[in-house]
C-alpha cells in the first residue's frame, strides 16, 4: 500500500494518507473521519468498525498501530533528539536553542507547549509532547527538510504515558521541578518519578544536564547513565549576573560575558542551559553569544506588551514557583506591582491559596480574575485563591478578564508595572467547555 503520511488532525490529510481516530477524555475526532475521507485518506486506524468504504485497521491500541505505521512512513535516523524537562523554563530554553542553531546554520524541528514544527507547516501545538506517532511525523518531515536535530519540550504526562518510550535521546535538560500537574499525578513524588523516566531513558554516549541549584538535582544526577553536566550559579556551566534591569541581562558564563534581553533571574538557567547545550553539540561560542543577543524573547514568557510610563508584561506563570520566579524579577524594577491572575478550574485545587500567597507577598495592588474556569464557578476558584491572601486593602476580584485587565490598565501610575499571569501564549478562555478568542497581549494593546 502506497501510503505517504499520518496523522489524527483532519486538516493534515492529504490523498493516501491514513487518518488515525482517537477517542480520549478530552479529544475525539471521530467525526473528522468523513472529511478526512473526502481529502484523501486512504486507510483508517480505528478503536471501532465503521459505515465507510475505505479500508480500516480496527484495534484497540490505534496509537501502537500508528507507531507502527509511522516508523514505516517516516525515516528519524541520524536526527539527534534534545528532550528538555522541568516545571518552568521548558519552552523558553527550546527557543533559545533553536536560535542559537539558526545562528550556526543547523536546521532543527522543535516540539513543545507553544509550537509543533516540522519545517514544513508549522502549527500550534496542542499539546506539549504530541503523541508517539505524530513525533514521528515531526522529525521525519523536519529531517526531509535538512534537520540535524529535534527540539523537544517532554511533559511529565507524555513521560507518564509513554509517548517518548523507546526514542534515543542524544541530550536531557533538566530545568527545575516544582508543584504542578498534582491533579494528575497525584503526589510530588509521582510527579518526580514521571520526571526522571526521562534520564533512565539516557544512554552512555548521551548527555545529562542538570540544573544543579535545583532540591531535586541529585535525583537526575543517581538515575541517567549519560555524562552530567551541571549548570547553575555553580556547576560545570556556571553563571553570574553582571546587570540586571528592564533592557535584559548581561551575564557571565564560564568566563564568556553573555547579554541577552530576556529579563529575570530565571532566565539566567534557561541562557545558560541553552548555552551549556549548544556548547557541547559543538556550536561556536561567537554564534551562541550572537544568537543570544538577538533573542526576541517567546510569546507569553514574561512578555514585554506595553512600555512608557508603565510597563504591561504577559506571563504563562500559573504554579506559585513559576509566580514567585516572574514577580520577584517584576518587584525591585516597579513603582507599584500590578498583580492580575485567576487559576485553572477543575485543576489541581490545592495550589490556588499558595498562588495567592505569593501574590500576597510580592503584588502591592492584587486583581483577582477567571483563567480557563472550564466547569467550575470562577468565583469559587477566587474564593481558593483568597484563602492565601492575608489583607483586604488593594485587592479587587473581578471575573471578566478583559474588565480586569481594563481596570489595572486605569490603576497605572508612571513607574508601574502591571503583570498579567497565566495564560501567557493562550489564544483561548475556555469556560463551560466552549472556547472563545482571547489574548491578553492582544487584550492590553487594543485598550491602550
Amino acid at each position: 500500500m502506497d501510503i505517504k503520511g499520518i496523522t489524527h488532525l483532519v486538516d493534515e490529510v492529504e490523498e493516501d494518507y491514513i487518518f488515525v481516530v482517537i477517542k480520549g477524555k478530552s479529544f475525539d475526532n471521530s467525526e473528522d473521519v468523513y472529511n478526512a475521507i473526502r481529502k484523501g485518506a486512504k486507510l483508517i486506524i480505528t478503536p471501532e468498525r465503521l459505515d465507510v468504504d475505505v479500508e480500516q485497521i480496527i484495534t484497540e491500541d490505534v496509537r501502537r498501530e500508528a507507531e507502527k505505521w509511522a516508523k514505516r512512513i517516516y525515516n528519524i535516523d541520524g536526527v539527534k533528539l534534545i528532550g528538555i524537562t522541568g516545571t518552568n523554563g521548558k519552552t523558553t530554553t527550546s527557543f533559545l536553542l533553536r536560535r542559537i542553531f539558526e545562528y550556526g546554520g543547523i536546521k532543527s524541528a522543535l516540539i513543545g507547549t507553544i509550537i509543533w514544527d516540522d519545517l514544513m507547516k508549522p502549527r500550534a501545538s496542542l499539546l506539549t509532547t504530541p503523541e508517539k506517532f505524530y513525533i514521528y511525523r515531526i522529525i521525519g518531515r523536519a529531517k526531509e527538510k535538512g534537520a540535524e536535530f529535534a527540539i523537544m519540550e517532554v511533559s511529565s504526562i507524555g513521560l507518564d504515558q509513554g509517548r517518548v518510550d523507546g526514542f534515543d535521546f542524544s541530550v536531557g535538560v533538566f530545568m527545575n521541578l516544582s508543584r504542578d500537574h498534582l491533579d494528575y499525578h497525584g503526589s510530588m513524588e509521582n510527579y518526580l518519578n514521571a520526571k526522571l523516566k526521562l534520564f533512565k531513558m539516557l544512554s552512555e554516549n548521551s548527555f545529562a544536564i542538570v540544573n544543579s541549584d535545583d532540591k531535586y538535582s541529585g535525583h537526575f544526577i543517581r538515575n541517567t547513565k549519560a555524562k552530567v553536566i551541571t549548570f547553575g550559579r555553580t556547576g560545570d556551566y556556571s553563571f553570574s549576573i553582571i546587570e540586571h534591569g528592564l533592557n535584559g541581562l548581561r551575564l557571565k558564563i564560564n568566563g564568556e560575558e553573555i547579554y541577552c534581553p530576556l529579563i529575570g533571574e530565571y532566565n539566567a538557567y534557561n541562557i545558560t542551559a541553552s548555552f551549556a547545550v549548544a556548547d557541547v553539540l559543538g556550536v561556536s561560542t561567537e554564534d551562541i553569544k550572537d544568537a543570544l543577543g538577538s533573542f526576541e524573547g517567546v510569546k507569553g514568557r514574561l512578555e514585554r506588551v506595553y512600555s512608557g510610563d508603565f510597563h504591561v508584561f504577559v506571563d504563562y506563570a500559573h504554579t506559585p514557583d513559576a509566580m514567585e520566579k516572574v514577580l520577584k524579577v517584576l518587584k525591585p524594577l516597579s513603582k507599584r506591582l500590578i498583580v492580575v491572575f485567576g487559576a485553572g478550574g477543575n485543576r489541581d485545587r490545592g495550589k490556588r491559596p499558595f498562588m495567592g500567597k505569593v501574590a500576597d507577598r510580592f503584588a502591592d495592588i492584587i486583581v483577582l480574575t477567571s483563567d480557563n474556569p472550564r466547569f467550575e464557578d470562577p468565583e469559587d476558584i477566587i474564593q481558593d485563591i483568597l484563602l492565601g491572601i492575608n489583607r483586604e486593602e488593594n485587592v479587587y476580584s473581578i471575573t471578566d478578564r478583559e474588565e480586569a485587565i481594563k481596570f489595572a490598565l486605569s490603576l497605572a501610575e508612571k513607574g508601574d508595572v502591571i503583570a498579567i499571569l497565566g495564560k501567557g501564549h493562550e489564544t483561548y478562555q475556555e469556560i463551560g467547555g466552549i472556547k472563545r478568542h482571547f489574548d491578553d497581549a492582544e487584550v492590553v494593546k487594543s485598550l491602550l
